[in-house]
């Protein structure tokens, strides 16, 4: 290293001078040592990142959970699946079967894209609906603008009890308008398992909640306390007078919810809690509307309060006199003190003087 270095620095001196052949060898495994870690670092990169070059893993789909339960045989539009995509673009989407139902066991797969209202609440668009076999390892193709989508299940009579349902959706079976969110893997995403069971009720829309009272919890924020009428919702909601959805939960056997997002020192009325499963919204009582609630206030500042001195320093100021200035002498009485260090020093002279001539006699 020490010859190309030198080579480099002094090679100018003398253009004709060829470069020494050892000069070249170390430059070009220089070069080759630059090339070899590149390589590698983007094999790397590639390995341990797969998404970049791939697109989506397994990971960016997302189950949601919701509340199990056995249907009978002749069940229609069963939630079998809500998964959240990596993307609002899909356009097509392939299903397969982990369960125990077979194709003639089933007459209809339907899915869905989310409402206005996110989760399974009855305000969903069926964006595509398959009435034929072959349900399972078959192309559902369809434009969807949502992100979080439904998948139902129409079960025929004749089932046999004991049969499961459970769908798998194939991660790299998902295709999407955008490219890069393809999946790359055989990896597949398992959906919620239901059992076929005769005897067992056809499941119903949960029984209304009792309202109990608002309870104001901050400025912004009342929350409001409810009663669990029912074991099958997969969530709760608080509706407004007209009906909008203010707060929102998809989780079961809770007593109260928080609304959040209102203004300090307002009453707020009207408001009614609504329970939901997969067959829709518990129905309308006057024991879900909750009495009147109101944010608190915002507090108001305190007065900034002013410490009193402490004693010592009041007495201090008051035993305290004002320095004086000096005042300036009179111009006579200068002159007359001036007069009389001249006439001190004339008369030091004289006696220096006298000393003096004492000496030379």
């Amino acid at each position: 290293m020490g010859s190309l270095t030198f080579f480099l620095v002094n090679g100018a001196r003398d253009k004709s001078e060829k470069p020494p052949k050892r000069g070249l060898f170390l430059l070009a495994v220089l070069f080759y040592y630059e090339l070899m870690t590149t390589k590698i670092f983007f094999i790397a990169l590639l390995v341990l990142i797969p998404g970049v070059a791939y697109g989506s893993t397994a990971g960016d789909f997302q189950v949601n959970n919701q509340s199990t339960y056995a249907v009978p045989p002749g069940s229609t539009k069963v939630l079998i699946l809500d998964l959240t995509l990596p993307s609002t673009k899909l356009t097509s989407i392939k299903i397969l079967n982990a369960g125990t139902i077979q194709q003639y066991d089933i007459s209809k797969i339907t899915i869905y894209e989310d409402g206005p209202s996110a989760g399974w609440d009855g305000d969903e668009s069926e964006r595509v609906r398959k009435s034929s076999s072959p349900f399972f390892d078959a192309e559902f193709s369809g434009d969807f603008s949502q992100q979080r989508i439904f998948v139902t299940v129409d079960i025929n009579s004749t089932v046999y009890t004991g049969k499961t349902i459970k769908l798998e959706l194939a991660v790299n079976a998902a295709v999407f308008s955008d490219t890069s969110f393809n999946g790359p893997t055989n990896e597949k995403v398992v959906g919620f398992e239901r059992m076929i069971l005769a005897g067992t009720n056809i499941p119903s829309v949960p029984s209304s909640p009792i309202a109990k009272n608002g309870e104001a919890v901050s400025e912004s924020t009342i929350r409001w306390y409810f009663t669990d009428a029912s074991d099958n919702e997969f969530g709760f909601k608080i509706l407004d007078g007209n009906l909008k959805e203010v707060a929102r939960t998809e989780a079961a056997g809770l007593s109260y919810l928080d609304e959040t997002g209102l203004n300090p020192d307002t009453e707020y009325s009207g408001r009614r809690v609504v329970a939901f499963n997969d067959k829709g919204e518990s129905m309308s009582s006057s024991l879900a509307f909750f009495p009147a609630a109101r944010t608190l206030a915002l507090p108001v500042p305190a007065p900034e309060e002013i410490a009193p001195e402490p004693a010592e320093k009041i007495e201090e100021a008051a035993t305290t006199t004002e320095p004086t200035t000096p005042t300036e002498k009179p111009i006579a009485e200068l002159i007359v003190e001036l007069q009389l260090k001249l006439i001190e020093l004339l008369n030091q002279l004289i006696q220096l003087l006298q000393a003096q001539l004492a000496a030379l006699q």
